[in-house]
């Protein structure tokens, strides 16, 4: 996630650079080219609707974005859900089951849980990080199943009914444990659900083809300055094409996402302080103005 504020030209560059630099290519060649052609075919070269076509473009691009947009908050807010569920599931645990021992073992398991899920999200391998915090049984057991954190989640459930608190306890945990479930379930729909087709192609061909379009409709009037103007107006669509890009798919570990190392981090904290364990972690810090 990038913070707010951060944001600097050599950031905006690196976001269209390549586009950018291909699209101002291009000006400069249609630009190069009028002035030398156009006594011999451009004369009655039509004028292009490019202001109506720029209005339908934004328009559409501005749908996507808010789709995108929408994905990445609800992203946000399961991951918000998440956090209060593991503190509820926590306490719940260490003051009201009859066991501490057994408690303190849920909180544990549930950072370990928090932390699988965050690389099950990415698509990364968990062994490293589950290997310190489960027993070596378990981690073959869990090489075994295709989704971890739901495996693990499900032996969490199994030690707290094995436990046998008092039915009005389990009813409480069991929600909890619900809450969790619905958060990560929520999760993995996002993931596993990409935006319609119509979403994810169609602004990418309008918008290259505007770009395409804007310098030949320039030319005329700017002249020399075509380049300039062009690109200026193309960085804007494309920003905004890339923009929704990167919203769309909050799971994908790049700069635009939900900061999921930062969140398991910080449940990993306030998780060891309920248990009031002494520790040496610290809150991810940002990285070049961007949060993990």
């Amino acid at each position: 996630m990038i913070l707010p504020g951060r944001a600097h030209l050599g950031h905006i560059l690196r976001y269209v650079g390549r586009p950018l630099a291909l699209l101002f290519a291009w000006d400069v060649a249609v630009t190069a080219f009028w002035y030398f052609a156009h006594p011999r075919w451009t004369a009655d070269f039509p004028a292009l609707p490019i202001t109506l076509l720029g209005s339908a473009i934004a328009v559409y691009l501005s749908f996507r974005n808010t789709t995108a947009y929408a994905r990445w908050w609800e992203a946000r807010t399961l991951w918000g859900a998440m956090v209060n569920a593991s503190r509820t599931l926590a306490r719940e645990a260490v003051t009201l089951l009859p066991e501490r021992a057994t408690g303190i073992t849920v909180v544990h398991r549930q950072i370990a849980y928090v932390q699988a899920l965050r690389l099950h999200l990415r698509r990364q391998v968990p062994w490293d990080e589950l290997s310190p915090r489960l027993p070596p049984q378990e981690v073959a057991r869990l090489k075994q199943v295709g989704n971890v954190p739901n495996a693990m989640h499900m032996a969490t459930a199994e030690l707290i009914a094995g436990a046998r608190p008092d039915p009005i306890l389990l009813a409480s945990l069991t929600r909890t444990l619900s809450d969790i479930s619905n958060a990560q379930g929520g999760m993995e729909r996002i993931k596993n659900t990409p935006l319609p087709q119509q979403y994810a192609t169609y602004p990418a061909i309008f918008t290259h083809g505007f770009c395409l379009l804007l310098p030949l409709s320039l030319v005329e009037s700017l002249g020399l300055w075509t380049p300039l103007g062009s690109t200026v107006a193309g960085f804007l669509f494309l920003a905004l094409l890339q923009i929704g890009n990167d919203m769309q798919n909050p799971f994908e570990n790049l700069d635009d996402d939900v900061p999921l190392t930062t969140l398991t981090r910080a449940i990993e904290i306030d998780l060891r302080d309920m248990l009031g364990e002494t520790h040496e972690l610290k809150p991810v810090q940002p990285e070049n103005g961007i949060l993990f």
